[in-house]
């Protein structure tokens, strides 16, 4: 299955999509949302072969959290631990709709698609008025059915997030988007941790997405490091999520996992060389392949010593070098115990009309 994003194709025959991902690490602040995105523009303009897209999320209404005691725990990548109560937490986070108008307006003149994490219906009114390439349902709203069922009837691509979901409550997430009308999804792995420990990847969970409801997957980098990244491409990922920031050791929610933002022009760079690796499932010697090649040479047969005629080939009398100057060795079962019917000096390739087979 494939399908169009922001003029990018979602497909595992084509370069798989990253998601530069500013979430909400501006807590409320447009001008540094503002100097987030123009920043991945300029990646983006430096990697023009790579597709990107810019992904974040609106979070303006604080009363989607209620008053509570409820705590969020997150640390950074020293592992230093805080903990804030998660009313104001979204509090901190949350900006205006009138505040998103001008990035959005910006993302429309610069040309770069966006991906928008949705968490009411308001927010993804919004951002299909806003011109996005695709709206998100986070992992936290995989249980969410009227948002899934919202989102989907516009029409837009959509990605769903899986989380700590059950394939069970992820195959409900994904016939209730297709119900109403979705017919562009992408399945997002997103692994379990703040930042996600190795083991607790489980990147083989790709192909079981893909191998049950054939559509296209993905994934949500929740990894200190850049590593799953690669190995997502070699699983088949058609996009990349990972979090950019200007401090990444900051201790902030979801921080931790994120990358410096300095760092996305390399890694878009590397992520196109490994699907570039790729390539295809069968080897062709005669293809015409960039840059300089080694000679590669391969053996022939040559006179171990004197040979005069009627002595036959056996390793007694052949050696094998390189270059391939006479028979190639790869014909040695064929001609072995064959006679000369010429002589052949010592150290001389042993060439066809040197030989007859025995009659």
């Amino acid at each position: 299955m494939e399908f169009k994003l922001g003029g990018y194709t979602v497909s595992k025959k084509a370069p798989p999509i990253f998601f530069a991902e500013v979430g909400s690490y501006f807590n409320g602040d447009p001008l540094l949302a503002r100097n987030l995105f123009e920043k991945i523009v300029a990646a983006r303009d430096a990697n023009p072969d790579v597709p990107v897209v810019l992904k974040t999320e609106i979070l303006d209404d604080p009363e989607i959290c209620l008053p509570s005691d409820q705590t969020e725990t997150y640390q950074n990548k020293k592992g230093e631990i805080r903990q804030e109560n998660y009313r104001g937490l979204i509090e901190r986070k949350a900006m205006p709709l009138k505040d998103y108008e001008p990035l959005f307006a910006y993302c429309r003149d610069v040309n770069i698609p966006t991906v928008v994490s949705v968490y009411d219906f308001k927010a993804a009114d919004f951002a299909e008025s806003q011109g996005a390439a695709a709206l998100k349902i986070a992992s936290s709203n995989l249980v969410h059915v009227p948002l899934i069922q919202h989102v989907a009837a516009k029409g837009l691509p959509m990605v769903i997030d899986t989380g700590r979901a059950t394939l069970r409550e992820v195959a409900r997430a994904v016939e209730a988007a297709q119900s109403h009308g979705a017919s562009k999804i992408i399945v997002q792995h997103s692994p379990d941790g703040h930042p996600a420990l190795p083991e607790a990847h489980n990147l083989r969970i790709l192909q079981t997405y893909e191998d049950c409801f054939g559509l296209p997957t993905g994934l949500s980098d929740h990894y200190v490091g850049i590593e799953m990244l690669y190995m997502s491409i070699a699983l088949g990922a058609t996009v990349l999520e990972k979090g950019l920031y200007f401090d990444p050791d900051e201790l902030d929610q979801d921080i931790s996992y994120s990358m410096h933002i300095d760092d996305l022009p390399e890694v878009l760079r590397k992520t196109m060389d490994c699907w570039l690796a790729l390539g295809s499932k069968r080897r062709n010697p005669a293809q015409r392949i960039k840059g300089i090649l080694s000679s590669s040479q391969r053996q022939c047969l040559v006179a171990k010593k004197d040979l005069t005629p009627g002595m036959g080939l056996s390793f007694e009398t052949v050696r094998f070098a390189w270059p391939c100057l006479g028979i190639p060795v790869e014909h040695w079962p064929i001609v072995a115990n064959w006679n000369l019917k010429e002589s052949v000096p010592a150290g001389d390739p042993i060439q066809w009309y040197h030989v007859e087979a025995k009659k």
